[in-house]
């Protein structure tokens, strides 16, 4: 999962019996309680994740004091306190059919992760897979979450900076879409990100109000390397796996020299070699 920093491991929610696995955060700064389990989950799984995640939503200064206390926290992710948003993720080796029908029903986003081993010979090969992706919104009496437009970015932001960095994410969302690639975009408060399922496979990132950055899922020897006409390559977040680049003119430069790094991420994260 390489859109989630683990944060701590084994927490205490006020009962020894309700310990979630692990805590993290993605990269939109959402609060990730994460749950494994060694054997094939069926349904009874999901009061135990929903009281986690209630747990979350309901003890905001518990969770900043581990963020703050944790040494593996990144930088460049900043958490809304006072509206925390909860994500669960669930990993197991298989899962029955009836959980991925009502993981919509509990009213908070939930990846259920299927981990495989197989073993040929002295080989061991294993197999990861996002099986469902339920992103449903949490009902109306609880927080509702923020609609992210290019409005608001107009107003935090410099116009000219907002018209460059739009058209740096209309010329990489007319990319993906040349290569034949299904990365639908959304704004987030800090970012607009490119994903396949839900992981980031590249972003446009404000860096300032008036400055932006071009972040892709590359390896950082590939992307240390980098010597461009038009763009330069910034430093990179091992956190997260991703470089940071941006345009030596500050505007919209074509994205040619990115074009490699691109397609290299996008196989990367979605296991296609196309």
């Amino acid at each position: 999962m390489d859109d989630v920093i683990i944060l701590y491991r084994q927490i205490r929610t006020g009962s020894k019996q309700d310990i979630p696995d692990m805590l993290g955060v993605d990269q939109d700064a959402n609060v990730c309680i994460i749950e494994m389990k060694n054997n094939e989950v069926s349904e009874d799984i999901l009061p135990q994740v929903l009281g986690y995640a209630m747990w979350a939503e309901t003890n905001p200064d518990s969770i900043k004091a581990i963020w703050l206390e944790s040494k593996n926290k990144p930088d460049d992710i900043q958490i809304d306190w006072d509206s925390i948003q909860v994500r669960v993720i669930v990993i197991a080796p298989s899962f029955k059919s009836n959980v991925l029908k009502m993981t919509s029903k509990i009213g908070y986003p939930v990846d259920l992760v299927q981990i495989q081993r197989f073993i040929f010979e002295t080989d061991e090969f294993v197999l990861v897979e996002t099986i469902e992706d339920s992103f449903s919104r949490k009902p109306g009496v609880t927080t509702t979450l923020q609609d992210w437009t290019w409005e608001y970015y107009y107003e935090n932001h410099s116009k000219e900076a907002t018209d460059q960095f739009k058209k740096t994410v209309e010329a990489l969302d007319a990319f993906a879409k040349e290569k034949g690639w299904n990365l639908p975009y959304n704004l987030n408060k800090y970012y607009t990100g490119f994903k396949f399922t839900n992981k980031v496979v590249f972003d446009v990132c404000w860096s300032g109000i008036s400055t932006w950055d071009l972040r892709i899922k590359i390896p950082e020897e590939i992307a240390a390397n980098f010597i461009g006409e038009k763009w330069n390559y910034q430093r990179y977040d091992s956190q997260f796996k991703q470089a940071y680049f941006r345009t030596k003119s500050g505007k919209f430069e074509e994205l040619r020299e990115m074009d490699d790094f691109l397609v290299l991420a996008y196989k990367r994260i979605s296991g296609f070699n196309k």
